[in-house]
């Protein structure tokens, strides 16, 4: 109804529709999957892939150039320092640029569950909405509460994106695709959600905030709780394989996943990597209703921003390491019949390159889907109450992990 004070507003037409928006940037909202859209989303992936071929076969390359980096065809110590240096750098903007996407897909997602739209205007479909949001976060004031411990308070978001970065190095993304190929990946993976549980508490401790306090406790309380199942889990895999070494996990399941054998362990695995992430339906230490927003409160400006990234780099990195440990890596299904990254290898130097771009492939693809398994899980559950997620932490998930421990234990004195 028009108000009659304002006969200027009948020469307006409005329409009646419910999915009309006005126009801006000349974005249509009737248009909702266009051309210019898919190549959108499908940059950020492609920028995402470029970065970690970057980082495992381009800069070992560059770096290789230098006459002074390399000893007998492989890179001396100084390469190797270079190598490492540079290559912290790029693992930093794989989290970051990884982080980008799933809030972007997480926002678009639940848009689609709840009938809106989400982000709109900033590129085609909004797909560069994140990366303005980065950008506000870079130029925004970076506040320190007046009574704060700014040292600790000041390192907190650091130890928890750090946390993250070391799941990064542990990760085989194809063959010989891994920074630290080291004997006990396991344990790297288990010391590093510790080390982001420290994180979470300082940062509460820290900022002298009631609403921080209880997030930080409300997370210490959780991280280390549901440290319990998902160390178990994946020590089942250790177990059932024999290695700690994550290469040499991917490569026994070039027949068959170790998630058909040990679905139990898989399934806890699951669960405690949401409680891990603070996702919903663990999601206590944020839980805005009850704290504002719980540990960070009196975060801004890009402090703020490290534990965003971290949070929703974790979205990408323990899904990952799911697919590591799981569902075959970088190997596609029944690799052991027939593989044609195999075939890629008959063809020479650069058929090498191609058969890791293949593993790759699967390995994104893979672990998107688990990721979007996660954000199905956020759109569609509530929130636990704080004692209903520890019952389910000790009373259910530590007996399914030690049950788990057990079936991978008389299977490999069985069948191998």
């Amino acid at each position: 109804m028009v108000p009659q004070d304002r006969p200027a507003l009948r020469s307006i037409p409005i329409p009646k529709d419910r999915r009309y928006q006005p126009r801006h940037v000349g974005y249509s909202a009737l248009k909702r999957f266009t051309v210019r859209e898919l190549l959108s989303y499908g940059l950020l992936f492609f920028a995402l892939a470029a970065l970690l071929v970057t980082i495992y076969s381009l800069l070992p390359w560059l770096i290789k150039q230098v006459p002074a980096f390399v000893v007998g065809g492989e890179l001396s110590g100084w390469g190797q320092v270079v190598y490492g240096v540079l290559a912290a750098i790029l693992g930093f903007t794989v989290v970051a640029v990884a982080a980008l996407i799933l809030i972007l897909m997480l926002r678009k997602y639940l848009a689609l569950v709840q009938n809106r739209y989400g982000p709109l205007h900033y590129g085609p479909a909004g797909a560069f909405q994140t990366v303005a949001d980065a950008i506000k976060l870079l130029v925004k004031e970076d506040f320190t509460p007046g009574k704060a411990d700014r040292l600790v308070f000041t390192l907190a978001p650091l130890i928890v994106f750090v946390s993250a970065l070391l799941l990064l190095t542990v990760i085989p993304f194809a063959p010989g695709w891994v920074l630290a190929d080291t004997s006990v990946g396991l344990l790297i993976i288990i010391a590093a959600g510790t080390i982001g549980a420290y994180g979470v508490l300082l940062a509460g401790w820290s900022s002298d905030n009631k609403f921080g306090l209880l997030g930080g406790l409300r997370a210490t309380a959780q991280l280390i709780s549901y440290e319990i199942p998902l160390a178990l889990s994946l020590l089942t895999v250790a177990v059932w394989v024999g290695s700690l070494n994550l290469s040499a996990i991917v490569e026994a399941q070039r027949m068959w996943w170790t998630a058909l054998p040990l679905v139990i362990s898989l399934l806890v695995y699951l669960i405690a990597s949401l409680a891990e992430i603070k996702m919903v339906p663990f999601d206590l230490p944020e839980a805005e209703s009850e704290l504002v927003a719980g540990f960070n409160t009196e975060y801004s400006g890009m402090r703020f921003g490290f534990f965003f990234v971290a949070e929703f780099g974790e979205l990408f990195l323990l899904p990952a390491i799911a697919v590591t440990l799981f569902f075959g890596g970088y190997h596609q299904p029944l690799a052991g019949w027939w593989d044609f990254a195999e075939v890629l290898r008959g063809w020479g130097g650069f058929g090498e390159f191609l058969a890791n771009l293949y593993g790759l492939f699967w390995f994104l693809l893979k672990t998107a889907l688990l990721s979007w398994l996660v954000m199905w899980l956020r759109a569609t559950l509530p929130r636990f109450r704080d004692d209903q997620l520890m019952e389910l932490c000790w009373k259910v998930l530590i007996p399914l992990s030690l049950v788990g421990l057990v079936v991978a234990v008389v299977l490999r004195l069985v069948f191998k």
